[in-house]
């Protein structure tokens, strides 16, 4: 289980990253200060923004687990300029847009934020079958669920090396590594994958899971052995490295579930980073 103070202790180390900005703390009578000091500011920002709300009942349930539908709700508010279709107007991601959702129906409450923003190069959170493309919607996330679903290619304007990624990631414990010298002959690193179904299209769920991340070694040089592994590395790494989403004791949780309090958390600190780098108004008018 996840322990209180130790999530405290994260939140605080990166205090410094991102200075507070001045919110009045939400009336929820189940905010308590003493326990959740640490996501207040966030709560405050994002219901001030119209990302998120409490209920009619005066909660704000920060412990109520989130899943996808909500997640990119929260998205799709929050980056309110990230429209990567617009109908009748060719786009940089006009070739991956799903047209139709085999679980989201046009009457789903979440249908008009999913179709918007949701594409087919998102990897683990989008599945293929031979009934279409399927979302999972009410799968409730984890940590790697949410490194998953959250756009984390904002943060690409910052050039990282598959060296790069793995020195930051092996410093994790609980992310699964395999550095294999780089070949495409017998028993390569691509024997691997080819049985792990990280590719299958057999429509099974995989938003919460995380495969082994693949490098290859060629002489002095690190490579990314396959595409999986080159995205999904370079995110985690990417929301290590900006403090988006940490490692704490060597170990990144990935397995734990994604809280409210926790989701509006990590939001806001997407937020302030695409902010403080000057690339925030390309994606949200917030």
């Amino acid at each position: 289980m996840k322990v209180i103070t130790v999530l405290l202790a994260i939140i605080l180390g990166l205090s410094g990253i991102y200075p507070a900005a001045a919110h009045a703390a939400p009336k929820f009578t189940d905010v308590d200060p003493k326990k959740y000091g640490w996501a207040m500011n966030s709560i405050s920002f994002m219901v001030d923004k119209g990302v998120v709300s409490g209920y009619p009942d005066g909660r704000f349930q920060p412990d109520r687990l989130v899943d996808k539908a909500e997640m990119t709700v929260m998205i799709y508010r929050l980056f309110d300029r990230y429209r990567p279709y617009k109908a009748n107007q060719k786009t940089d991601y006009s070739n991956y847009h799903i047209d139709k959702f085999a679980d989201v129906p046009k009457n789903h409450w979440a249908y008009t934020e999913i179709s918007s923003i949701v594409t087919r190069d998102w990897w683990n959170a989008v599945r293929y079958s031979s009934a279409g493309y399927i979302f999972f919607p009410d799968t409730k996330l984890n940590r790697i669920g949410a490194a998953n679903v959250l756009p984390v290619f904002m943060l690409h304007n910052q050039d990282i090396p598959a060296a790069e990624v793995l020195q930051i990631l092996s410093a994790i414990r609980d992310i699964p590594i395999i550095l294999s010298p780089y070949s495409f002959g017998p028993n390569s690193p691509e024997d691997f994958f080819q049985e792990d179904g990280r590719y299958s299209e057999d429509g099974k769920d995989q938003t919460n899971i995380l495969y082994p991340l693949l490098f290859g070694q060629d002489g002095n040089e690190i490579l990314f052995t396959d595409d999986y592994s080159g995205i999904m590395a370079t995110n985690l790494a990417l929301l290590q490295k900006t403090g988006i989403m940490t490692a704490w004791n060597g170990k990144f949780e990935g397995r734990e579930m994604l809280t409210r309090a926790e989701a509006v958390t990590i939001l806001h600190r997407f937020y302030n980073y695409l902010k403080q780098t000057g690339t925030l108004h390309q994606y949200s008018s917030k």
